[in-house]
């Protein structure tokens, strides 16, 4: 049995949570995703209060200028503006400091209160389990959700894009560090379900999962969803910390899905993963042979043809390229026409004059 039926058989099995459980933890998601957006709210609060006062005391200093400098009120309109700002920068840097132990404390708060109602005894496989598939729960409640913090009436529509990027430039990092702290802790409850299962293939293709879904949270949004309309993206994407984050994620993703390989050789599923993984971190030589491997066992998936013949026109290797295309037109695949147009890929990287 491969890798991906023993997941699907999991979802056929007698579900997890009962129906009344089951309404319990929806209630504790809906409870954490209220405390989650108040402590947020409360800062962007903070942010408009302060920008919208610096605004009122320049527009005044501006407007009454003139009067200002035929008095001493110049120069407590002057102080005035400096103590807003001291003000500001210094309630910024606390409550820096203070959001992350807020953030913590609603995902403390949801474990407690799903401890509180699981039937299960504790350190058994299905308590670890519960507790994971709350938090994904939890996690799938905060999908987007930067995009919709505020609410135009439907008379406003035309600012409604306006209004979301205003709420994703605002709410992002919010969001970013209440996922990479829920998967986190999915991963660690998964953890100790594979100490108390090591062998149990499922805890393991779970565990793969989430490292993906870590790395995920770390990449691009552009390059993760490159046919979505995407209204802002943070340029801390770009930086060198979001870097190493993706790319110990991914390995440790990679780490467990070889462990799949090894107790499933050659599952299709488990290489395709595989293959995902090294497309986004660039190695392109590996994505190559997850991909043959792929082949070996179903040669003729149409889509995994396509993917490794364009791997093999853009590095160079034009030989195995056409042989893919030549296999696809046998087959009279509309693919072979798209692969071969990508016969020149290599060349015009090298050259790019010939565009």
């Amino acid at each position: 049995m491969t890798t991906e039926a023993i997941l699907n058989e999991n979802g056929s099995r007698a579900p997890l949570y009962s129906s009344r459980l089951d309404e319990q933890m929806e209630r504790l998601c809906s409870d954490a995703l209220e405390d989650f957006k108040q402590v947020t709210r409360q800062y962007a609060f903070f942010h408009i209060l302060f920008f919208s006062i610096a605004v009122l005391e320049l527009a005044a200093f501006v407007l009454f200028f003139s009067f200002l400098t035929k008095t001493t009120i110049f120069a407590f309109s002057l102080a005035g503006l400096l103590l807003t700002g001291f003000t500001y920068f210094v309630l910024l840097f606390y409550f820096q400091a203070k959001k992350p132990n807020q953030l913590f404390e609603v995902r403390a708060h949801f474990l407690e209160s799903s401890r509180s109602v699981l039937p299960f005894k504790k350190n058994t496989p299905e308590y670890h389990l519960a507790l994971a598939t709350g938090l994904e729960r939890l996690l799938s409640t905060l999908h987007r959700l930067e995009y919709s913090y505020y609410q135009l009436p439907a008379s406003f529509k035309t600012l409604s894009p306006l209004m979301q990027k205003f709420s994703a430039w605002t709410h992002w990092k919010d969001l970013h560090q209440m996922k990479e702290l829920l998967l986190l802790m999915i991963i660690k409850e998964q953890i100790e379900l594979i100490k108390i299962q090591p062998t149990q293939l499922e805890g393991h293709a779970h565990l793969a999962n989430s490292y993906l879904n870590l790395a995920k949270l770390y990449m691009d949004p552009r390059k993760l969803y490159p046919d979505e309309d995407l209204l802002w993206i943070s340029p801390e994407y770009s930086s060198l910390e979001m870097l190493e984050k993706f790319k110990k994620a991914s390995l440790k993703a990679v780490q467990e899905y070889q462990i799949l390989d090894s107790y499933v050789p050659n599952d299709p599923w488990v290489h395709a993963q595989l293959a995902l993984i090294y497309h986004n971190l660039d190695l392109y030589q590996e994505e190559m042979r997850a991909y043959e491997a792929i082949l070996k066992v179903s040669p003729h998936e149409r889509e995994v043809l396509f993917r490794l013949g364009v791997l093999y026109f853009t590095h160079g290797l034009s030989a195995q390229g056409l042989r893919i295309y030549e296999q696809l037109k046998k087959n009279n695949d509309v693919k072979a026409d798209e692969l071969i147009a990508c016969y020149d890929a290599a060349v015009m990287d090298e050259y790019p004059e010939f565009e």
